[in-house]
């Protein structure tokens, strides 16, 4: 079993993992694409070689003159690409500094949220068991309960007759002589015609029997007209006990000292939700910084770009591929050993293009994987499932997903589903369903935890010799509705 704070610790230690590995796929790619460049530069040394053996002075020097000048670009597009990149990486690394220092003074709101909530969990056990032992709030508890009960179980045969109703109604409906009849208002004081008519609607009626059918048709219709007015009383008067109720556990409250701890918790969790948004805020800043830099990995810069161009133009302009094949048809050795390293150097160049192809496919990948998990990160914070009461049952189980979420064989949402599945609320003193809170709908106790609905987002461990309410058997015995589970 993990503490919410440890499954936390452990989605960070896979985060910063997936950022090693990033930082090596973009170290590689970086290589793969300057030994790019290095060839194409290589192969312009062929070419003038090439030039000078075969050509005339005039053209030798022309062509020379021009490599020339593409490789002193090429150069200065190099430096210029280095130290861009450098001034990339320096702001890299100071964003991901200043994320390190907040996630310190997280670490620190984490503790001083824990220290609040035990505070507020403390008091908050202190007046239950005052609470308990008052005997007019266990009257009140007890009256409280009883209504509730009455009126759920009113509401539960409403909602029968009202099944009843539909399934035993549609005979009729479906019955086309006696529909026309029942909308005629047949029977009743509503009904209009003129004798023809009500002479047909006579010898209808007796067809079909619809006289009896329409007495059993409306009783079937008025029955759960009544039990839901009925049903709607009874918990309009529940709702009145369960705020008497919950009147004297706020009255209790306030004189134990809990809205003060409570204030001191909220105002903790609000440092540390403004140290999340500045975190988020961050990770989006780095994610941009990322992606610029994923097009220098990839090769899509202006300067990477600028280079290609460069040497290809001058390749172009020079009609070197001539001088590639009047070389073929000489029989000096020298330039057909100068062809063949130039035949090699273009399948180099084209085992590195598939290979800075299939790193940047990586490089994508990783980065979405990145995001993903610290999308999944603040989701976690969000529902402050790092609190002193969360608990995941399965760390083991957790463990081996976050494994195969930086493997790509697990998914954020197959992670996500995991976190919610294993998560668990783990009582510390206090009980958060004591008394008013047991409706499941807004008692005075607060979860330490967003809810929907006011009802629990997750199980509640029923062991420890839980009291879901003041007196003997409590809220477990005494029928209340709690929402989530419990």
């Amino acid at each position: 079993m993990w503490t919410g704070r440890q499954t936390l610790g452990s989605i960070d230690n896979t985060l910063q993992k997936l950022r090693q590995q990033f930082e090596q796929i973009d170290s590689q790619i970086q290589a793969t694409s300057r030994e790019l460049v290095e060839l194409r530069q290589q192969e312009g040394v062929r070419y003038k070689s090439l030039a000078r053996i075969r050509l005339d002075q005039l053209i030798s020097g022309e062509i020379m003159n021009g490599l020339d000048t593409a490789d002193r670009r090429v150069n200065e597009l190099l430096a210029e690409r280095d130290s861009a990149l450098a001034s990339l990486k320096e702001n890299i690394e100071q964003a991901r500094e200043q994320d390190s220092v907040l996630a310190i003074k997280r670490e620190e709101q984490s503790d001083q949220v824990a220290a609040a909530a035990e505070e507020l969990d403390t008091v908050e056990a202190e007046v239950q068991a005052v609470l308990e032992q008052d005997s007019a709030y266990k009257d009140r508890f007890e009256q409280a309960s009883k209504s509730d009960s009455v009126a759920r179980h009113a509401e539960d045969k409403t909602s029968r007759a009202e099944e009843d109703r539909a399934t035993k109604g549609r005979p009729y409906e479906e019955d086309r002589l006696f529909s026309y009849l029942w909308k005629a208002g047949y029977g009743t004081s509503q009904y209009s015609a003129n004798p023809l008519t009500r002479l047909l609607d006579q010898w209808v009626a007796r067809l079909c029997s619809y006289e009896e059918a329409r007495r059993n048709y409306a009783m079937l219709l008025e029955i759960p007209k009544r039990l839901r007015q009925h049903a709607e009383r009874l918990r309009s008067e529940a709702h009145k006990e369960f705020e008497l109720l919950k009147s004297m556990e706020e009255d209790a409250a306030e004189k134990g000292g809990i809205p003060v701890k409570r204030a001191a918790l909220d105002e903790a969790e609000e440092r540390i939700d403004d140290t999340d948004k500045e975190i988020r805020n961050l990770e989006a800043r780095i994610q941009e910084l990322l992606q610029k830099r994923a097009s220098f990995a990839e090769g899509k810069d202006d300067y990477f770009s600028d280079c290609i161009t460069t040497l290809s133009s001058a390749y172009e302009r020079e009609n070197i591929s001539a001088l590639r094949q009047y070389a073929m048809t000489t029989a000096t050795a020298e330039d057909d050993m100068i062809v063949y390293e130039l035949s090699d150097l273009s399948e180099n160049e084209k085992e590195l293009e598939s290979t800075i192809a299939q790193n940047r496919e990586i490089y994508e990948r990783q980065l979405a994987r990145l995001k993903e998990l610290e999308n999944v990160r603040a989701q976690y914070k969000q529902k402050r499932y790092d609190n002193i009461h969360s608990v995941f049952q399965n760390g083991d189980r957790l463990a081996v997903l976050l494994g195969q979420f930086m493997s790509g064989t697990a998914s954020a949402d197959d992670l996500w589903r995991a976190l919610q599945r294993e998560h668990r609320y783990r009582k510390i003193r206090s009980n958060p369903v004591f008394g008013s809170g047991g409706f499941g709908r807004g008692g005075m106790w607060r979860l330490p935890f967003p809810t929907a609905g006011g009802s629990l987002p997750f199980p509640i461990p029923r062991g420890g010799g839980w009291r879901h309410g003041p007196g003997r058997g409590g809220m477990g015995s005494g029928g209340f509705r709690t929402g989530g589970g419990v």
